[in-house]
């Protein structure tokens, strides 16, 4: 997890691209915009099949996978329709025709870089692949999973639609911020209407005050994200009422508060959950905490949440597993990775993680599937392990010797 704030993907990479051209008037609305919601997946026999199959999703998701690995921003464009989504963005504003034209001249490049952002994130160690394809509600969606080179690790759920004959993504969700990718985007639309003065004089009434709301968010994003936690928690204590019961807003403040007391932060979390039960982002920014304190109540409402959200992905369950056994649950690791084919996984840090459990409990057998897996399959280097305190026991079984043929 390792990631403090929000990931590589937050829409802060888009807001240069975005400001392009918007110098033209806009007006407001009385129209309180609800945000996209992401529904469960479903489990029934009996839901209403989606016009989307299940091999079209799969075929959308090599394609996507395809385009972020070669950073092809031209097939990215047309995988998604993004003018829906920069519209989302504008939703709520009844911007004139150039205004909107304006905000929609930043979309190529914009997108371009996002698709940038995350091509560099999964160099050298990274990856970004499928972990499944579902169904929410009538639509058909795919889940993928995002590993940075540095250690992050986040979820995009893509929902699919038909356009023209084409099957397109229509909504982008991101787990680690918890919406949508249009409904964050609303938040740094705040910083496009704030720099045009002409623009924010005619604001008034619930415009106003959503305008006003989305420009405190976004300081409080732009505070985390400076590692400035204090700030941050005092916006958050400067918000209105309601909006401090908003995603976001209460998200920032479970971020801000990691480093401090840990009571506080543990009440901080709870009181997000109760109000968003089964939020994967918040499952994914406490998992390390969980990890730290050695708390395992915490750690599995954290897998528990994410594992809801994404459909069960395995790579998470042999991270979970690894923790466990760290905290003296060997047992329950080992029934957990029993669970996972971490070799059909193709993941280096599946092996890794796989790895602690049988060290810590003592199978050699397995501990020299997964060392000789990371050795010859993914390039690890290793030292004496005789010297290594983890392997001490590995090290004086028979099954060590095994391991010193195979490294001749």
């Amino acid at each position: 997890m390792r990631e403090r704030g929000p990931s590589q993907f937050m829409p802060t990479v888009l807001l240069p691209a975005l400001l392009v051209g918007c110098n033209q008037s806009t007006t407001q609305t009385t129209t309180e915009i609800e945000p996209a919601r992401l529904e469960e997946i479903n489990t029934g026999d009996d839901a209403v099949v989606s016009d989307v199959s299940s091999d079209e999703a799969n075929e959308f998701a090599a394609r996507w996978q395809q385009a972020i690995q070669q950073n092809d921003a031209a097939t990215a464009r047309e995988l998604i329709d993004w003018e829906a989504i920069f519209d989302r963005a504008l939703a709520g504003f009844d911007v004139d025709p150039r205004f909107r034209s304006g905000f929609h001249q930043g979309a190529s490049q914009a997108v371009k870089n996002l698709v940038g952002v995350i091509h560099q994130g999964i160099q050298q160690s990274g990856s970004y692949r499928l972990v499944h394809t579902v169904q929410r509600g009538q639509s058909q969606h795919v889940v993928m999973r995002l590993l940075t080179s540095d250690g992050g690790t986040n979820y995009h759920d893509i929902q699919l639609t038909r356009k023209d004959g084409k099957v397109v993504g229509d909504h982008l969700f991101i787990a680690m911020t918890g919406e949508s990718f249009g409904d964050s985007l609303r938040t740094n639309v705040a910083a496009v209407i704030q720099s045009q003065n002409s623009v924010l004089a005619r604001l008034s009434g619930t415009a106003k005050t959503e305008m006003d709301n989305l420009t405190k968010q976004q300081e409080m994003s732009n505070a985390v994200q400076q590692s400035n936690y204090q700030r941050a928690l005092e916006i958050y204590d400067e918000l209105p009422a309601k909006t401090k019961q908003m995603k976001l807003p209460m998200l920032f403040r479970v971020m801000s508060l990691a480093e401090g007391d840990y009571d506080a932060y543990v009440e901080a979390i709870n009181e997000y959950s109760e109000r968003f039960p089964n939020d994967a982002c918040l499952g994914l920014i406490t998992l390390d905490a969980a990890g730290i304190n050695e708390d395992e109540a915490l750690l599995m409402k954290s897998y528990d949440s994410i594992q809801k959200w994404t459909g069960g992905d395995p790579y998470l369950t042999t991270l979970v597993a690894g923790v466990r056994a760290t905290f003296g649950a060997t047992e329950q690791a080992a029934e957990m990775l029993e669970t996972v084919d971490v070799d059909a996984l193709q993941l280096a840090g599946a092996h890794d993680f796989a790895l602690t459990v049988s060290l810590a409990g003592d199978d050699h057998q397995s501990t020299l599937h997964h060392l000789t897996a990371l050795r010859d399959r993914y390039g690890y280097e290793f030292t004496d392990l005789t010297t290594v305190e983890d392997f001490k026991r590995f090290a004086a079984s028979p099954v060590y010797q095994q391991w010193l043929a195979g490294s001749q």
